[in-house]
């Protein structure tokens, strides 16, 4: 498995899990029991693809709207 992305937030982490599952991705969300971060992961051989979708999804005006908020 590979990190592909932490998040410091539950939700942004279960929205980008579903945005890769929903793309044939084997992703998975892996919570640090302490509060700290979440690492977002995927099979190894899924990873660029990972990495390219997230990075589409962070170019979209909807993420950028949201991330001034």
């Amino acid at each position: 498995m590979t990190t592909v992305m932490t998040c410091s937030n539950p939700a942004e982490a279960e929205l980008l899990h579903s945005l890769l599952t929903e793309n044939g991705i084997d992703a998975f969300v892996l919570d640090d029991a302490f509060g700290g971060v979440i690492r977002l992961q995927v099979a190894d051989g899924q990873e660029t693809e990972a990495r390219r979708i997230l990075d589409e999804a962070a170019r979209t005006p909807e993420a950028q709207d949201t991330a001034g908020e």
